[in-house]
């Protein structure tokens, strides 16, 4: 939720700035550049935060400070130095009374300083949280950083490109060169906090464009202005640079970030500082970011701050129900219901096995791990990471740009690749398939709205969100974004808060429409038609890999009676409860569907009718001990009955295999419900209803 703040600076382009990056994060900005300017906004009672600037004219900052405080004023307050001598003399002087958040001194980078002010806002103030906020400093100000070294090179390229241009008029290739190279100056340096060049780089790629429809006199006069806007932007670049550079050395982050940043974060759970250094180690090979915790307490406090992909958990030998009491406690996390989960241990009992499988564990190794083992179930958990953090693929020709773009999108949890050639764009959706796409329109060879309109004829890519990044900001660019199939468009630069808020909402909105065409409102669980379209996979894979499978076919006893005697409400409140049992418990890449009426059913990959015959057990067993209330305020019990069938052995077709489970759910009913079934073995019971 938006906050209310004012920001008290004589500085009118600092002020500009600063406003800028705050109301693009949804706060509200009052601005004054006095004392008297201030008076009327401090009585506000709905002000959440003070950016106060120093020095303050007639005044001094502290008796300021003081009288704010003995007003009864309680609004949080970041202070501002002017310089950092300036900060040297002041903060001894601000002393713990006058309740100062924050201080810091110019010059600042807007974004930075934005994303520090949402921090003062966020009630984690843990350990955890200020080292995720400053590894996230850390890698925005390399960027930053390096782009200020290649700033001059990439201004000398476009010189260049302006001289060829200008010897030989009537070339339009070398003017759209001049264009396209203005275009991405404008958007990586205005991004990247390069305000000045990226406005007079948006000068030089307008009249680059206008200059084919000029005559020959018009254009002479736009060659003089662009020669003179190109110097200007040259003595822009390097007094940004250097405040830039400047402003970097004003924090501690300033350390290198790797050329490609993780995309993946896996919590390692184990008391042995030896293997979690080896597994650290393994992370940084393979670019996963490794999250590393000792205990339970600590496990839960980091989770509580990273996203994560997946979490590996040591099973302690003398205390294993606490490591699968661990994991459960991870999977009703916000957000992580669909955690990946792996358990490794010294001592590979079935009844451990059995209660992983219960808590939704993907994998169960052994110790000592082998190197090539340890690798594999990583990359495992990473592969099927499914309903968690979004997929963004980013196209775009400009490293620097996605560089940019994937830090503030992984900084909000999400998993983002970068492709900057669009001839691999088909490839590398097969292997990687996003959620939303930002797709460049200039790029060499093929444009964007090329690339999109080729997408849209390819059925699976057709609802795929897809926005436009752009510096064509003009009505037939728009129009051209929404014929090619485009859902949105981004103007470069990008303003970071304006990305991730479309971002978010393309993202949601995408998900929502296919959670109603895919999921049962009532149990939260796939529906049969998608089920079945995900089960087909499951038998392909089983086919192609030579590996097994296993389905179970459930149903609630004596539903009917349930609806009879406590009331169809009730009847919805045990369906439901049962869906949400079934979510919570097994793994992220087992199925979980409703086959209709009382009907559900699952499907497990990789897994023996004997190991998941227990597992399922189990949540009968966790079922039945769970009360519902009908119409009338009775409480009341339910328990389910079901079948199990597995690949190859009952059957080479989903058709066989459900044909099996059926059955066997039958003889789970004949034999006195309440149980599942995974042998045919017939009994002279008569069927109860």
């Amino acid at each position: 939720m938006g906050k209310n703040i004012l920001l008290f600076d004589e500085d009118k382009q600092f002020s500009r700035l600063v406003s800028s990056v705050l109301e693009g994060r949804g706060h509200t900005v009052l601005q004054a550049e006095n004392d008297e300017d201030s008076t009327g906004v401090l009585n506000r009672e709905d002000l959440d935060l003070i950016i106060l600037a120093s020095p303050i004219k007639d005044t001094s900052d502290v008796s300021w400070l003081a009288k704010l405080r003995a007003d009864g004023n309680s609004a949080k307050v970041i202070l501002v130095a002017q310089n950092q001598k300036h900060f040297d003399t002041l903060k001894p002087l601000v002393t713990p009374d006058l309740s100062v958040s924050l201080m810091v001194y110019k010059p600042l980078i807007p974004y930075i300083f934005g994303a520090q002010i949402d921090h003062q806002f966020d009630g984690d103030k843990s350990e955890a949280a200020k080292q995720k906020m400053k590894d996230f400093e850390t890698m925005f100000l390399a960027l930053v950083t390096k782009y200020a070294r290649v700033l001059p090179t990439r201004i000398a390229d476009l010189s260049q490109a302006i001289e060829k241009a200008k010897a030989d008029p009537a070339n339009l290739d070398l003017i759209a060169e001049v264009q396209g190279l203005a275009h991405k100056i404008k958007g990586t340096g205005g991004s990247l906090g390069f305000r000045q060049v990226s406005d007079y780089m948006n000068f030089i790629e307008e009249a680059a464009m206008a200059l084919p429809s000029q005559s020959r006199e018009e254009q002479l006069i736009a060659w003089a202005e662009l020669d003179r806007k190109l110097v200007e932007a040259q003595l822009a670049g390097e007094a940004e640079c250097r405040e830039i550079n400047q402003a970097v050395s004003n924090t501690d982050a300033v350390k290198q970030v790797p050329n490609n940043p993780a995309m993946t974060r896996i919590l390692v759970v184990d008391s042995d500082s030896d293997f979690l250094a080896i597994v650290h180690e393994l992370g940084k090979q393979r670019l996963v970011d490794i999250i590393r915790a000792t205990n339970h307490k600590e496990a839960i406090e980091k989770a509580v701050v990273y996203a994560l992909d997946a979490a590996l958990i040591n099973v302690i030998p003398e205390h294993p129900d606490e490591s699968f009491r661990l994991a459960r406690e991870l999977r009703e996390l916000p957000g992580f219901e669909n955690l990946p989960l792996a358990f490794i241990s010294g001592q590979a009992l079935i009844k451990d096995r059995v209660e992983a499988a219960h808590a939704g564990a993907s994998l169960y190794l052994d110790k000592p791990l082998e190197s090539d083992a340890l690798e594999k179930a990583v990359q495992h958990l990473v592969n099927i990471r499914q309903g968690g953090r979004p997929r963004i693929l980013i196209c775009d020709d400009d490293e620097f740009f996605c560089n940019t773009v994937a830090l503030v999108l992984r900084n909000e949890g999400m998993i983002v690749r970068i492709i900057n050639d669009p001839s691999q764009i088909l490839e590398t959706m097969q292997e990687y398939p996003p959620e939303l796409l930002l797709l460049d329109v200039m790029m060499p060879a093929v444009t964007g709205f090329e690339v999109c309109r080729m997408l849209r004829q390819i059925p699976r890519w057709q609802d795929l969100p897809i926005i436009f990044l752009t510096g064509q900001v003009g009505v037939e660019a728009r129009l051209e974004a929404f014929r090619s199939g485009g859902d949105d468009y981004l103007p470069k630069p990008v303003v970071n808060e304006e990305l991730l808020t479309r971002v978010k909402v393309r993202l949601d909105r995408a998900r929502m429409l296919k959670d109603r065409s895919d999921k049962d409102t009532t149990t939260g669980l796939l529906l049969r038609r998608a089920f079945s379209e995900q089960l087909s996979a499951i038998l392909a894979e089983a086919q192609r890999l030579k590996t097994t499978f296993t389905i179970c076919l459930l149903d609630v006893d004596h539903f009917k009676k349930v609806n009879d005697s406590y009331g169809h409400l009730a009847g919805d409140k045990v369906l439901a409860g049962l869906g949400q049992l079934l979510s919570r418990r097994f793994r992220v890449d087992d199925l979980r569907g409703r086959w209709g009426g009382e009907e559900f059913i699952l499907a497990f990959k990789r897994e023996t009718l004997t190991t998941m015959h227990l597992a399922v057990s189990r949540v009968l067993d966790e079922f039945t001990k769970l009360k519902y209330t009908g119409d009338k305020g009775e409480e009341f019990s339910v328990s389910f009955s079901g079948g199990i069938a597995e690949y190859p052995k009952d059957g080479e077709s989903v058709f066989e295999l459900v044909q099996v489970s059926d059955r066997r759910l039958y003889l789970a009913k004949k034999r006195g419900r309440n149980q599942i079934v995974l042998d045919d073995v017939e009994c002279d019971d008569e069927l109860t209803h």
